[in-house]
Order: structure tokens, then C-alpha cells, then sequence
């Protein structure tokens, strides 16, 4: 009766049928310890319309996004007609604010010019 197994011509190894021993597979390096998470921060944009003049400005908000600042700023946008906050990943809009910045700055912006942009939400 034959071996149940065989052996690695290389390394002496014993291999299932159709094994092929790890001596032969190529080295792999060790994976970095996987870094953690970076927690994403929201920020907050302002569109604000000049009364007098209709000029916009669009900046950000210089907050820290929490509870009390989302509903500060709702609030201050249901009375203030002229101002309109909009929220999104900081990462966002690092990368694409001056785009976001041009859309917002036309003299009229709806809701679904807001959709179109992508990963913004009008507070």
C-alpha cells in the first residue's frame, strides 16, 4: 500500500495530493499594522446673499459640527432668508470646494442643483 501523502523533492515536506509545498510559493512581506480609521469631520458652508447689493458669498463656517451648531444654523436660516448653510465631508470639500463654491455662488441654487453636486446636504 502506498503513502497516504507525498514528499517536497525540496524540502522533504509532507504534501496532499495536489499540494503544492509553501517552500515553492513566493514570499509575501508582512502587511503594516492596519492604521486606524480616520474619523470623518463634517464642515458647514455658508451661502449668504448681500440684501443690498444680491452679491453671494460662499465660505465655510468656521465650527465645530455638532448637535447645538446644526440647529443654531437651521434656525438661523429659517430667519434669516439670506443665508443658507450646507454640510459635507471636510475631505469633500477640501478636494472639490472651489466647484462647490462656483455652484453655490449662482444667483439662483435649488434643491436639485444641490443633488447634482453630490454628497451635500442642505441643513
Amino acid at each position: 500500500m502506498g503513502k497516504p501523502y507525498r514528499e517536497c523533492p525540496h524540502c522533504g515536506a509532507h504534501l496532499d495530493a495536489g499540494e503544492i509545498c509553501d517552500c515553492r510559493k513566493p514570499k509575501r512581506e508582512p502587511r503594516p499594522a492596519a492604521e486606524a480609521p480616520r474619523r470623518m469631520r463634517l464642515v458647514a458652508i455658508c451661502r449668504e446673499v448681500d440684501p443690498e447689493t444680491g452679491k453671494v458669498a460662499v465660505y465655510q463656517v468656521c465650527e465645530e459640527m455638532n448637535d447645538g451648531t446644526v440647529s443654531f444654523l437651521q434656525n438661523w436660516a429659517r430667519n434669516n432668508p439670506g443665508f443658507r448653510y450646507f454640510t459635507l465631508a471636510s475631505a469633500r470639500w477640501e478636494r472639490f470646494g472651489e466647484v462647490i463654491a462656483s455652484i453655490l455662488k449662482r444667483r439662483t441654487v435649488t434643491a436639485a442643483d444641490v443633488d447634482r453636486i453630490g454628497g451635500i446636504v442642505e441643513l
